[in-house]
């Protein structure tokens, strides 16, 4: 008897039959000679965000921002996955990433289905760079996880300084310096010149930075009553240390950063307004995180004028729905490690302006499910 095979029949045995196929040689991958490694690590996160502004609309409110009483609540997603090729022969590492997010360059948080109904979301380059490594000095070229010692005040962690950088790191002593693109517009680059020196402990650190943008005018641009003097030339200082007490984990820190570059008469600062830039100018913070076992607290209370820093570059969720600067308030966040990957975490902000109309503020929360591999 002659066993005949339908085509549909066929086409799903042929399909088993290459399943499972031994097919170890497909599974590998392959890394030039001078490569001995590749490392692949990333982070997922999902988060619920919900904001709670107690805004009048007047001529004080950031019209970039909402600008009525109504909360808004969204649930958020953040995928980030790096990989880092190693020769260490030559001394040299080159890594890259992918993140979610938009063009913002001070996060790669993506709000679910914003446009369509279960849109699906993109994934853009986050960082890209090489790295040479000689005795104690560190060089960087591309575009990099920052290196600066420093808070949300005055750098968002997801910030991705592009350009070049160099560490020299001669204990307890390090310097760090870079030559950055802030930003491209006709034909012009806004670039910032960075450097940092400081000293850093096994259970203390202390620094102090300057960062000089020139051309601040293209980060600017949409200030029309921007004084033509005007420059970000910040001086600042941060510290930090670490100690126990039994079981608990205690890490305070402070800093304090002045814009001397912030120049011109009341309204021809960064917000306008009628804020005053050279009066306008100084941002600090004072905070600490602390852990237990799985348990993990931080608090922070900052205050960041006007014109104290380059609005785009600091955090982006304090000061959301006023505007970046000219705000102060607290950020307080408790955490809990489900597995020594996952970790659930809730946070609250509670922020209002510091010269523009003291009746209004906001309060934000967010709650986050977070996984590291």
């Amino acid at each position: 008897m002659k066993l005949k095979l339908s085509r549909p029949l066929f086409l799903i045995f042929f399909s088993l039959g290459f399943l499972i196929t031994p097919i170890a040689a497909a599974s590998q991958i392959n890394l030039n000679e001078f490569i001995e490694s590749m490392d692949i690590k990333g982070d997922l996160r999902v988060r619920y965000d919900y904001l709670d502004p107690d805004i009048k609309e007047d001529e004080y409110i950031d019209p970039a921002q909402k600008k009525d009483d109504d909360p808004q609540d969204r649930m958020r997603v953040r995928f980030r996955m790096g990989f880092v090729w190693h020769n260490p022969d030559e001394k040299w590492e080159v890594a890259a990433g992918l993140a979610t997010g938009d063009e913002s360059g001070n996060t790669t948080n993506a709000t679910y289905s914003s446009e369509e109904i279960f849109e699906t979301g993109d994934i853009r380059l986050d960082y890209a760079y090489a790295k040479h490594k000689l005795n104690y000095f560190t060089f960087i070229a591309g575009q990099h996880k920052n290196i600066f010692y420093s808070s949300m005040a005055l750098w968002d962690p997801d910030v991705r300084p592009a350009g070049l950088a160099a560490r020299l790191d001669v204990k307890p002593l390090f310097v760090n310096a870079g030559y950055f693109q802030v930003r491209y517009a006709d034909e012009d680059i806004a670039e910032m010149n960075a450097l940092q020196v400081g000293l850093n402990f096994d259970n203390f650190l202390g620094a102090i930075a300057i960062y000089d943008v020139h051309d601040t005018s293209e980060i600017l641009s949409e200030v029309k009553a921007l004084d033509s003097s005007y420059e970000y030339r910040i001086v600042d200082f941060y510290t930090g240390c670490h100690f126990k007490l039994g079981a608990l984990d205690i890490s305070p820190h402070a800093q304090i950063f002045y814009n001397f570059g912030a120049e011109g008469e009341p309204g021809e600062g960064a917000l306008g307004l009628d804020i005053d830039p050279e009066d306008e100018n100084l941002g600090w913070l004072v905070g600490f995180k602390a852990k237990m076992d799985r348990f993990s607290l931080g608090v922070e209370y900052t205050e960041i004028e006007a014109d104290a820093c380059v609005q785009d570059i600091k955090d982006s969720d304090f000061g959301a729905g006023l505007a970046s600067t000219d705000v102060k308030g607290f950020k307080i966040g408790v955490g809990y490690k489900i597995t020594p990957h996952c970790e659930f975490k809730t946070t609250g902000f509670f922020y209002e302006p510091i010269e523009r109309d003291p009746d209004q503020n906001v309060e934000r929360y967010q709650i986050d499910l977070k996984y590291k591999f």
